[in-house]
């Protein structure tokens, strides 16, 4: 039976979700309680997890069609919620993450429309049953400022070069499904500052934890 905290962040593209969770990591370590908490990212979190995020995120030899990317997100992610969320979430650990299945619906559901969000929806049931976040911090900004962010310094990833009209598809999915989850998601507004918004973030999740 679950007993621990699960969140996830969520975003499109130069959100700045990475930068919050590195962030709140940071404050995390400078406390006592450190070790309840267990910070993952999708694709990844585990050995295996890196080895499909290499291959969908930065192998140009033979990129994955449409349906290989979608079933090889969803691999990694059964991989990583048998062998690290449940077991953490079991163990009485807040577990953060930098994504979960919302990005599938929003990326491979809405923007790529290998199938539809409710398709993808009763996939992910099949193969991680009803284990959703408790809490998803959704960082909310239009592609057109997210495309102005990006750090022509740093190589992009095979997702991050899609044209700015998939990534309006890709906001449009979180909107969506931030509508539809209105009591899980809680959307904050990614053109704060960043100490503005590490704030809000380390409150909610205090405030979180105490009514847990």
């Amino acid at each position: 039976m679950k007993k621990g905290l699960f969140i996830s962040f969520e975003g499109g593209e130069a959100c700045g979700k990475t930068t919050q969770i590195q962030m709140f990591q940071d404050y995390v370590d400078k406390h006592d309680n450190k070790n309840n908490f267990i910070f993952v990212k999708e694709p990844g979190g585990t050995i295996l997890g890196e080895k499909i995020r290499n291959l969908l995120m930065f192998d140009e030899t033979d990129p994955p069609v449409a349906k290989a990317e979608l079933f090889l997100y969803c691999a990694s992610r059964v991989h990583l919620v048998e062998k690290v969320i449940i077991p953490a979430l079991n163990a009485g650990k807040t577990v953060i993450a930098d994504r979960f299945f919302d990005s599938t619906i929003a990326y491979q559901g809405i923007a790529r429309n290998i199938f539809s969000p409710e398709e993808i929806i009763n996939l992910t049931h099949m193969l991680i049953g009803d284990l959703k976040p408790d809490l998803t911090f959704y960082l909310k900004i239009s592609p057109e400022l997210a495309f102005k962010r990006k750090n022509s310094d740093i190589p992009l990833d095979r997702i991050e070069k899609e044209g700015l009209e998939f990534h309006k598809k890709v906001a449009y999915g979180f909107d969506t499904i931030a509508e539809l989850e209105k009591d899980r998601f809680f959307i904050i507004d990614a053109t704060k500052s960043i100490e503005e918004i590490h704030k809000l973030i380390i409150n909610t999740i205090n405030n979180k934890l105490k009514n847990k």
